[in-house]
Formats: C-alpha cells, sequence, structure tokens
C-alpha cells in the first residue's frame, strides 16, 4: 500500500537472485514449482548455490509525481535489471514493488515489434502492449507520426526501417502515450541531434505530470535533470540523496583517493591498441620545431607533434588524430588529419614520418593528455597515450581551459541595424 497520496512508485527490500550455472537455476526452479504444487508459497533464497549471486540486494526507495531518480554505477552494478524489476519484465525474488498508474519502459525500445506491420500498424501494437485501447491510440495516432517525423515511412514494414527510423517510431509511442512513470535507459540520445533536442523538450514539458527513473552514464544528464540519485555498487544501494552527492560519490569509487595521478590518466586515456602486424616501428611525442622532444610550452607558441611508423601494407584510408583532455579528464579537441581534408599519403614497407604543427596554442596554464589514434577508415592499427604537456600561460589572468584571441572595443552605430 502506498504511504502517501503524492507518492506514485514505492520499491521495498528489492533483491534478484541470478546464477552463472544452469544446474543450480535448474535446482532453484525444481524447489520453487514444488512448492506451488502444494499451494505453498516460493521460499526466499537463504544460503545461496554454487554460482548464484545477488544482482540487486535489499532496495528500497520511493518517487512522486514531477521527481526524477537517476541511476549510477559501474558495469554490472545492477542498474538494468532494476529497471527492468520496475517495468514488470522481471520478478523479484525478495521485496514489492508497488506503482499508482501507468508505466512505460525505455530499455529495449524496439523490442515486440512486428517486422512485417507497417509503421502505423505497429504503433497500435506497441500501444496494447502498453496498456492502451485501440480508441486511445486512435486519438494519438497523427500526434505520434508527426512527433516521428517518418511522414509517408509510417506505412513501410518496420523492416525497411533503419535502426534511427525504428527508434524515433519507438520513442515517439512511449512519449505521447504519457505514462505516470517513465523508465529510461540510456536512451536520451535517440535520433540525430535536433531529434534529440525535441525529445529533451517534451520530456521536459511532461515533467510536472511524470515521475521518471532514469539510467545513464552521463554525468551532467544526471545532475541536470534529476531530483534524487542512487549509486549502485555491486547490487546494493550505495547512495540515495542528492545528485551531487551522489556524482562525488561515484567519482571516487571511479577513482580511490588512493590512485595515482598516473592511474588516473591511463583511465581516461584507456583503451590501447596495437595491431602489430600491420603496424610496427611506431615512435610518437610532442616536440620542437626541429623535431625535438617536449614536455612543456608556453600559451601562444607553436606546438609541434612528431609520429613515425612502418605500415605492412598499403591503407585504404589512412587517419591520424590526437584527441586531448585535461589532467582531470575534461576533453578539449582533436588534431585529425580528417579535419584537415587532406590525403595522407603512405609507402608500404618504408619508415613513414610526419608532423602536426599547431600555430598560437590556445591552452591555458595546466597539464594535458593525449592519445595517437591511427586508422585505415574504421579500423584501429594503433592507440597509444602520447606524453603529457604542461603548458604555460603567458598571462596570469584567465578563464577557462583555453584563451581564444579576441578584443574589446566601442561598438559603433552603423554596425547596428534597426528593425
Amino acid at each position: 500500500m502506498l504511504l502517501e497520496t503524492d507518492t506514485i512508485l514505492e520499491v521495498d527490500g528489492l533483491s534478484k537472485l541470478y546464477s552463472r550455472q544452469v544446474s543450480s537455476t535448474r535446482k532453484r526452479m525444481a524447489s520453487a514449482f514444488t512448492r506451488a504444487l502444494f499451494g505453498r508459497a516460493p521460499k526466499p533464497p537463504t544460503n545461496l548455490e554454487k554460482g548464484e549471486f545477488w544482482s540487486l540486494k535489499d532496495i528500497s526507495f520511493s518517487l512522486k509525481r514531477g521527481e526524477a531518480v537517476g541511476v549510477i554505477g559501474f558495469n554490472g552494478a545492477g542498474k538494468t535489471t532494476l529497471l527492468r524489476i520496475l517495468s514488470g519484465q522481471i520478478l523479484p525474488d525478495e521485496g514489492e514493488v508497488r506503482i499508482l498508474g501507468s508505466t512505460a519502459a525505455m530499455i529495449d525500445l524496439t523490442a515486440g515489434f512486428d517486422p512485417n506491420a507497417s509503421g502505423r500498424r505497429n504503433i497500435f501494437l506497441r500501444g496494447a502492449m502498453l496498456g492502451r485501447s485501440h480508441k486511445e491510440m486512435e486519438a494519438s495516432l497523427e500526434e505520434i507520426i508527426e512527433f516521428s517525423e517518418l511522414g509517408d515511412a509510417i506505412d513501410a514494414p518496420f523492416s525497411t526501417y533503419s535502426s534511427g527510423m525504428a527508434m524515433r517510431l519507438a520513442f515517439s509511442v512511449m512519449i505521447v502515450s504519457e505514462p505516470d512513470i517513465l523508465f529510461i535507459d540510456e536512451i536520451l540520445s535517440v535520433g540525430d541531434f535536433r531529434f534529440q533536442q525535441k525529445c529533451l523538450s517534451k520530456i521536459r514539458e511532461i515533467r510536472e505530470r511524470v515521475a521518471f527513473v532514469l539510467v545513464s552514464h552521463s554525468m551532467a544528464n544526471i545532475k541536470l535533470f534529476c531530483n534524487k540519485a542512487i549509486v549502485l555498487h555491486q547490487g546494493e544501494m550505495a547512495f540515495f540523496g542528492d545528485p551531487a552527492e551522489a556524482i562525488s560519490l561515484y567519482e571516487e569509487m571511479r577513482f580511490p583517493a588512493k590512485a595515482s595521478k598516473q592511474e588516473k590518466r591511463h583511465e581516461v586515456l584507456k583503451p590501447r591498441f596495437h595491431n602489430q602486424d600491420a603496424l610496427t616501428e611506431i615512435e610518437h611525442y610532442w616536440c620542437d620545431k626541429d623535431g625535438n622532444a617536449i614536455n612543456e610550452i608556453v600559451s601562444g607558441q607553436t606546438l609541434y607533434f612528431r609520429v613515425q611508423f612502418k605500415l605492412n601494407y598499403k591503407p585504404r584510408n589512412l587517419i591520424m588524430g590526437i584527441p586531448v583532455w585535461t589532467e582531470e579528464g575534461v576533453y578539449v579537441t582533436g588534431f585529425s588529419t580528417e579535419l584537415n581534408e587532406k590525403a595522407i599519403t603512405v609507402k608500404k614497407g618504408e619508415r613513414n614520418e610526419f608532423m602536426l604543427e599547431v600555430p598560437n596554442l590556445a591552452f591555458n596554464t595546466g597539464f594535458y593528455i593525449s592519445n595517437l589514434a591511427i586508422s585505415d577508415g574504421p579500423e584501429f592499427l594503433y592507440r597509444g597515450e602520447n606524453s603529457p604537456l604542461s603548458a604555460k600561460s603567458a598571462s596570469n589572468r584567465f578563464w577557462g581551459v583555453v584563451t581564444l584571441p579576441h578584443e574589446w572595443r566601442e561598438a559603433r552605430k552603423e554596425e547596428f541595424i534597426s528593425v
């Protein structure tokens, strides 16, 4: 029973048991089946069998209309399992979920669609899965089609849709149906940038009328979107409360105080990769104009980078890039041969050497970490760390990570056009 009239979701002592071994699963299912035959409730798990583990253990929280709770944690912490239990896709082994109102889960948006039916027909099928009547879906049909921006493609078979089109249709049915509670698993990036903004705008519009449970790896989304946040760690609730505090705890868990700066750098710069069959004798470093290695530079000077390697085959589309972060892991910029739109000529079996030149370096005082990435089209050949670069600002006054050339002056009247 819900404790407060404005509470629409209560989770009480939720636990879910999984097994890595089929034999353990069969044994527990046989026990549950036997008890069910005699009209007895399943026996709560006490002693774990070999290979069994708690994916979730004793999770409790509540949610009111208009609130949003974020769920964060490492991979395997139990985030998606929690959403699937809340949405009714799987059953818990212990505990209860009490919901007042309708729900919709944005976990696998395209699940349940009929590939042979048209997009229009699938709108009704999806609506039925959400518990909406044919009449209700008829009333929302045009709004759903308009929101999805599928146009005439709405009458084409669903099997002909691209993944982006399918996601847009699924999201449109969900969001226009406007359930009382939305369970969202990392799908706020659906579609292109403009459609993402449209989705976020719609979510903001219904925010006061709907409650949200959001799983995301984007700490920015959690901080900006959620009233509360849960930190899951190895299936248990490590924290429930203010999102900023939750994110701080998560970051501490991700980068423990005892972790060295070098370990933090490796975490930001991973994964490393080297296809030694294709690319050998690689060497790369920041340098001066004469090719001498450096680890420090003054802002405003020209920065150089030198790379040498040998390729054992002739590539079709060689791309070199250097993504750059601050020491804290904030992405600053990237230097890529693709941005130069210049073809890179590489000789097979010979020592190839290239030089990057960055005039008027805009970096402010600080340490900068980076990778060198080399690929042949989508296939990575190499990804490895560069030595950290220390930048010194020529001025003691600056803001942010970079200083871009700029000038303030008094505006002239003729520069303004009256409306």
